[in-house]
């Protein structure tokens, strides 16, 4: 077994738990880079289940269409013949996770077919060794990942703790992204679409001191607010205003710890008032601003 998980508070608490016989990894940390990390990794057969509270990530599954995910965020990959995944991580943005991989033997053949015809019918084909579902973490998992990240056991029963909030996290994620994929399963996306939402995006980051409305972000883009809110989920996996929150808050990070502004300086910048900024920046970040100076 390696090191058990303990409550991870600082970008160097990276840990990994081997539970039954290594047919459940649990991970979990914070890390950060200081350039863009590329990781290119084969993925074992299974199910990897991954929610990012904070920060951001390209990823690819093979030769298939690259995602953004920006945290908080959920994301399931099944891996049914072996699959190589690319990805790349930002700078200078805290990544704050959680990693649930089940591999074939522990799963069984009766839970592995009944993933896969879940999955089958979804928008990534199995044509690259794996299927990919992504979408906005919410509130109850977002609370499953601060309890495995601060586990307050430390007997030998925490196995048993990590163990079951492991699974419980596994079985909520892929509920929550099938839940998703099925809502959006009607929305089709054409090419003129998908770059008006990339609009959306930039027009976002461009106005994030003073945001517009989600019904002016559509008229400005000249989208329905349905299609821009279905739409962004499903190209960001996030929604509009979570992805803007996060920006900010990735925003703010870089400035405060790199010494460039202060923190009521950098609240300002990104358009929060000093006392709620504290709040959310210690929510999604674990830590206050006030300490990376």
């Amino acid at each position: 077994m390696d090191r058990q998980l303990s409550p991870v508070t600082t970008p160097s608490e990276n840990e990994k738990l081997l539970l039954l016989s290594g047919a459940l990894i649990l991970s979990a940390g914070i890390t950060r880079f200081n350039k863009p990390k590329r990781v290119n990794a084969a993925l074992p057969a299974g199910v990897k289940t991954v929610v990012l509270l904070s920060g951001r990530v390209q990823i690819r599954i093979g030769e298939g269409a690259e995602r953004e995910i920006c945290g908080p965020a959920v994301l399931v990959i099944r891996t049914i013949n072996g699959a190589e995944r690319d990805q790349v991580f930002a700078a200078d943005v805290p990544v704050r996770y959680v990693i649930v991989q089940m591999n074939e033997n522990l799963m069984g053949a009766d839970m592995s077919a009944a993933l896969d015809r879940s999955f089958t019918s979804r928008d990534i084909s199995r044509d690259y060794g794996a299927l990919l579902m992504s979408g906005p973490a919410g509130h109850a998992l977002q609370a499953l990942t601060s309890q495995i990240m601060n586990c307050p056991i430390r007997g030998a029963e925490r196995e048993l703790y990590l163990g079951g909030k492991a699974l419980q996290l596994a079985a909520l994620a892929i509920s929550s992204c099938i839940s998703q994929a099925n809502s959006e399963e009607a929305l089709q996306l054409s090419s003129k679409e998908i770059e008006r939402i990339r609009q959306a995006r930039e027009l976002l980051i461009a106005s994030m001191q003073k945001p517009p409305s989600l019904e002016g972000l559509a008229q400005q883009v000249g989208l329905n607010v349905r299609k821009l809110s279905d739409g962004f989920r499903r190209v960001y996996g996030s929604t509009v205003f979570g992805f803007l929150q996060e920006y900010r808050l990735e925003q703010a990070y870089k400035l405060i710890s790199s010494g460039e502004m202060s923190v009521s300086e950098a609240a300002y910048h990104v358009g929060y008032g000093a006392a709620h900024f504290a709040t959310i920046f210690r929510k999604r970040f674990g830590i206050s601003p006030s300490s990376l100076r």
